[in-house]
């Protein structure tokens, strides 16, 4: 489980906790006719599950308006601090999940070596086999994006594949189909699922949807498709390497 998911988890379950004592007073105090504690009890709830969203919101917010940014030096940045607060808390292959991310950063913005860099500072050898894979989807994206190696990227994605299917919990991620898409190697599922992931606004991954789309839709004739890609690629993140290509 990545270091978001952990943390999402945790927060449900505290979550899941605090309702449960809720719920518990509220059947307390109908038990005993007191009727007028039940409105102040239900706002609270809601308060609560409000406030524990708008944090959520707010920080993925955050991190999507970093793509603004001409550089990805604030997006790794933040995710190192939080890789910190991920090993505060124990969280279980915190380095591998942010090192992913960091990678994919510097891979949007075109710092490959950067990208590298980041990935080399784990052992990969000691996390689970779904994190490997996640490392490998980089990668790919770096063989593609940088020496356009169409073989070699569809060797690492390749790699992933075998990798997730040894792993009971591992699922193809977006960013596997739309590189796969982006090599003309996609099918309708994987199509379908990089739409999904286009429209998830700002971010690196919306843009290489976006922009694999693009690919798609141009090697297919739909000339006003892939503008329109192209458009939304550049509004994720303006930055994107592969919009000047």
């Amino acid at each position: 489980m990545s270091s978001n998911k952990k943390q999402f988890a945790l927060i449900a379950i505290a979550g899941g906790i605090f309702a449960a004592v809720m719920i518990t007073g509220i059947v307390a105090n109908m038990v005993r006719g007191n009727y007028m504690a039940l409105p102040l009890v239900f706002s609270a709830l809601l308060l609560a599950v409000g406030a524990i969203w708008l944090g959520i919101w707010l920080n993925r917010r955050r991190i999507q308006m970093m793509f603004l940014n001409p550089t990805p030096d604030k997006l790794i940045e933040n995710y190192h601090a939080t890789l910190l607060r991920a090993r505060a808390r124990k969280i279980p292959h915190a380095d591998a999940a942010a090192a992913q991310l960091s990678a994919l950063a510097a891979t949007v913005y075109g710092q490959f070596d950067r990208a590298r860099e980041e990935l080399a500072a784990v052992d990969w050898e000691k996390t689970p086999a779904i994190y490997r894979g996640h490392r490998l989807d980089v990668l790919a994206l770096i063989a593609l994006l940088e020496k356009q190696d169409r073989a070699r990227t569809l060797e690492l994605l390749a790699e992933a594949r075998t990798l997730r299917q040894s792993d009971p919990l591992g699922s193809v991620p977006v960013l596997h189909d739309a590189i796969l898409v982006a090599v003309g190697a996609g099918d309708a599922e994987s199509v379908t699922r990089t739409q999904r992931g286009a429209g998830r606004k700002l971010g690196a991954l919306p843009a290489v949807c976006a922009w694999a789309l693009s690919l798609h839709a141009g090697s297919t004739g739909q000339t006003a498709d892939a503008t329109r890609y192209l458009a939304q690629a550049r509004a994720a993140a303006p930055y994107f390497v592969g919009l000047t290509e």
